[in-house]
C-alpha cells in the first residue's frame, strides 16, 4: 500500500484512482436527469412569468379600449346646439352687463376701431344688404319688418320709422359662425320666440332699453324706439321683479330652516326641562351591570406577641436552662417574623349592579369574593408532644404564628426547636357585599373621569395557615369552625377614582386605583391574643367592564 514514503500503489489502489477519474470525466445518468429537470423548472417558471405579464397587457388594453369607447360614447351621445341656441349663448356671453357704478375699462373709440378692423379681415366678400320687405305690425309684436346690412352697428345709428329696421350681423363676419347664424334665420324669429329670449337674457334687454353695453366687441347704442318705451321698460321691469322675488325667497327658505332647526332644538330643551327625571331617563336606560377585577397587596397587620409563646405549663416544669433557651429562642422567632413578614398578592372579583341617579351620579351594589393573603418566612417550629386532637389536624409541629392568636392551648406542652427555613402563607377568603355610590364626569366625547366610595359586607369563608415544609402542620379554619380565632364578619369600606372609555352606546370600561380599609381587626377577640392587634387594609387597582341596559348614553 503506499504512504508518504512509498509511492507505489498496488492493483485495488489503481483500480479505485481509475474510477474516481470515470466518474469526474463521465457523471452518471441520474445527474443529467436532475440537470435536466432544474433547466425545465427554470424554463417553466420563465414562461409562466412571461404568461402573465402578456394577460396583464392584455388587460390593460382592454380596459383603455373600454375607457375610450365609454368616452367616445359620451361624447358623441351629447345633443349639439341648434342656431337659437348658439345665438342666445353668443349674446348673453357676448354682451354682459356693467355693475353698477363702474366705467367702461376701453374707450368706444379704440372698441369701434378694433372690431371695424376685425370685421374687414374676416369679411373676404363683401355683400350688399339684404333688406325684407315690411310687414304689418301686430299688436304686442316684439319683431317686425327687419332690414339688414353689412356694416357694423356701431356705425350705424337707428331711429323710429314707419318700418322699423334692426341691423343684422353679418353672415360672413368673425363673430358669426358659418352655417348656423344668417339674415333669413335672423328675418324670420317668431313673436314668442322674441319674447322668450328678452325675458331670459338680461342683455338683451339692456340692447333693447336703449342703455350702452361695454363688450369685448365694441359699444353699441340701439334706440329705445325700436320696440317701443312701454313693452321694454314692462319687460325689465317683471325681469328684475321676478330676480327681486327668487332671491328674496331663497333667503327666506334658508332663514325658515335655520329657524326651524333652532326651534326643534328649544322645544326638545324644553319637553326635557319640564319632564320628570323618571321620564327623562326611562328605567330601562337607568341601569347597569358590572364586572371588575381588583388584584391588591393585603396587609393583615397582625403583629407578635411581646412576651415568650410558650405555654404556661411547659415553663413550670421545665428546668432553668431551658426555660432561658426557650426564651431566646421566642426572641429570635419574633425578631424574624417582624423581618420577613410581608404583604401577599390578593385579588378580588365583583359582579355590581348599577343605578343612574340624574345624569352623574350612579348607586352600585352586587356581590362578591375576595382572597386576601400574607407572607412570610421562619426556620422555627412548635413541637408537641401529643397529637393534637380536632377538626383542624393532628400534626406534630406548627409555625410560631399560631399560637399568638389566642391562650387556649396552654395546656398542651410544647417546645420551640429550630429549623430549616420554610415559606409560610396567610390566607383569608371572604363573600363580599359591596354597596356604594360613583360620580361620573366627562373629559370628551368618550374618555371621562369618576370617583366611588362605599362600604362592604364581608363574611369569612375560610382561613390557613399554609406552610411550605412537609413536617409542618397545616391550620385551616372553616367558617364554621368554632376554634376559629378570626372574626366571621367584618366591614370595610373603600374608596376609588380613575379614568374610563366608552367603547360603544352601551359598554364601557374602567381603571384606577382603590384602596380598602376594614373597620375591626382579623381576629374575634383581640384582648386574647398574646399579638398586638391591628385594623387590616389593601391597595391595588380597579378594573371593571361596565354594560349599560336600555338606551345606553345619553
Amino acid at each position: 500500500m503506499s504512504s508518504a514514503t512509498n509511492n507505489q500503489r498496488n492493483s485495488m489502489e489503481e483500480e479505485f484512482q481509475r474510477r474516481m477519474q470515470n466518474a469526474e470525466a463521465t457523471p452518471s445518468g441520474d445527474l443529467w436527469n436532475r440537470i435536466d429537470h432544474q433547466l425545465t423548472v427554470q424554463e417553466n417558471s420563465q414562461y409562466k412569468r412571461g404568461m402573465l405579464f402578456y394577460r396583464q397587457l392584455a388587460a390593460a388594453c382592454v380596459t383603455l379600449l373600454i375607457v375610450a369607447g365609454s368616452m367616445a360614447a359620451f361624447y358623441f351621445s351629447k345633443p349639439t346646439k341648434g342656431p337659437e341656441a348658439l345665438t342666445l349663448d353668443s349674446l348673453t356671453t357676448k354682451v354682459p352687463m356693467p355693475e353698477a357704478g363702474q366705467a367702461a375699462s376701453i374707450t368706444d373709440e379704440a372698441i369701434a376701431s378694433a372690431m371695424q378692423q376685425a370685421v374687414q379681415a374676416y369679411e373676404p366678400v363683401k355683400q350688399q344688404p339684404i333688406v325684407a320687405e315690411a310687414v304689418p305690425e301686430r299688436p304686442g309684436s316684439v319683431e317686425s319688418n327687419l332690414s339688414y346690412t353689412s356694416k357694423p352697428a356701431s356705425a350705424l345709428g337707428l331711429s323710429r320709422a314707419k318700418a322699423p329696421q334692426v341691423v343684422a350681423p353679418n353672415t360672413f363676419a368673425w363673430y358669426n359662425v358659418a352655417g348656423t347664424n344668417n339674415a333669413f334665420y335672423t328675418s324670420v324669429f317668431s313673436e314668442k320666440s322674441g319674447r322668450s329670449v328678452q325675458s331670459r337674457f338680461p342683455a338683451i334687454q339692456q340692447e333693447f332699453s336703449g342703455k350702452k353695453v361695454t363688450t369685448g366687441f365694441g359699444s353699441v347704442i340701439i334706440s329705445s324706439g325700436f320696440m317701443g318705451d312701454d313693452p321694454v321698460q314692462a319687460i325689465e321691469d317683471d325681469f328684475t321683479a321676478l330676480s327681486r322675488a327668487v332671491m328674496s325667497r331663497v333667503k327666506a327658505l334658508g332663514a325658515e330652516q335655520e329657524s326651524m332647526a333652532h326651534r326643534l332644538k328649544a322645544e326638545q330643551e324644553l319637553a326635557l326641562a319640564g319632564l320628570p327625571e323618571n321620564e327623562q331617563n326611562p328605567k330601562s336606560g337607568r341601569w347597569s351591570l358590572g364586572l371588575a377585577y381588583a388584584p391588591s397587596y393585603f396587609e393583615q397587620n397582625i403583629g407578635t406577641s411581646a412576651q415568650s409563646a410558650i405555654p404556661t405549663a411547659f415553663t413550670t416544669l421545665a428546668p432553668p436552662s431551658a426555660m432561658q433557651a426557650s426564651t431566646l429562642m421566642a426572641a429570635e422567632a419574633r425578631e424574624e417574623y417582624k423581618e420577613e413578614v410581608e404583604p401577599g398578592f390578593s385579588f378580588g372579583i365583583e359582579l355590581k349592579t348599577g343605578f343612574k341617579l340624574g345624569k352623574k351620579w350612579r348607586l352600585l351594589s352586587g356581590l362578591g369574593f375576595t382572597q386576601n393573603t400574607a407572607r412570610s418566612k421562619s426556620s422555627y417550629v412548635l413541637e408537641q408532644n401529643h397529637n393534637r386532637m380536632g377538626p383542624n389536624g393532628s400534626g406534630s409541629a406548627k409555625t410560631f404564628f399560631v399560637p399568638t392568636l389566642n391562650q387556649t392551648d396552654a395546656s398542651s406542652p410544647e417546645s420551640l426547636t429550630k429549623t430549616d427555613d420554610y415559606e409560610v402563607q396567610y390566607r383569608y377568603r371572604h363573600l363580599t357585599v359591596p354597596a356604594g355610590i360613583q360620580y361620573e364626569g366627562n373629559l370628551s366625547k368618550d374618555w371621562f373621569w369618576f370617583a366611588g366610595g362605599g362600604v362592604a359586607a364581608n363574611i369569612l369563608l375560610e382561613s390557613s395557615v399554609l406552610a411550605s415544609a412537609a413536617d409542618v402542620e397545616d391550620v385551616d379554619y372553616s367558617a364554621n369552625d368554632k376554634d376559629s380565632p378570626f372574626r366571621k364578619l367584618q366591614w370595610s369600606g373603600n374608596a376609588t377614582a380613575g379614568l374610563g372609555k366608552r367603547l360603544s352606546d352601551n359598554i364601557s370600561v374602567t381603571v384606577g386605583p382603590e384602596f380598602r380599609s376594614y373597620f375591626d381587626t382579623m381576629l374575634a377577640s383581640p384582648e386574647k391574643a398574646m399579638a398586638p392587634q391591628g385594623k387590616p387594609y389593601t391597595m391595588g387597582l380597579n378594573l371593571a367592564v361596565n354594560y349599560d341596559l336600555g338606551a345606553g348614553r345619553r
